[in-house]
């Protein structure tokens, strides 16, 4: 059984925005669920995905949800569906800290090019987005 609190799981940093893994791609091999933090006027690089969708479960907080060009303003708790190869991003808006679980579900099993391990993936994504100017550590 895989039941985690939101205190657990390991910590890192990309483009500026803090991460808890709670529960890794390795543990289920078709998902991974992380909890990320973005401060006042933070946000999330724009990206897509091409081999998996995303589920939003904004926990706290207010946020501007961006997914294929539309934009949503919501408060805490909702959630948001981002469908595979659409272009998503969420800003923090609010005066505190957002705090939203994103869930990565991949049909069937993660395909070896998505890496092997959430660790992995994690800084193969933390080199992509540093290599665009987004450093791992809020400046």
């Amino acid at each position: 059984m895989i039941c985690r609190t939101l205190d657990e799981g390991e910590e890192f940093w990309c483009a500026g925005n803090l991460y808890r893994m709670l529960i890794p791609r390795d543990d289920t091999r078709c998902f991974e669920a992380a909890l990320e933090t973005l401060e006042p006027g933070g946000a999330t690089p724009p990206n897509a995905h091409a081999t998996f969708v995303q589920m939003y479960f904004i926990v706290t907080g207010t946020a501007r949800v961006h997914i294929d060009g539309e934009a949503r303003e919501v408060t805490g708790p909702a959630v948001a569906y981002v469908p595979i190869d659409s272009c998503h991003h969420v800003e923090n808006i609010g005066h505190s800290a957002l705090k939203y679980i994103y869930v990565s579900i991949w049909p069937g099993k993660i395909p070896p090019e998505d890496g092997l391990t959430w660790r992995e993936a994690c800084d193969t994504m933390i080199r992509m987005y540093n290599s665009r100017g987004y450093s791992p550590q809020r400046s």
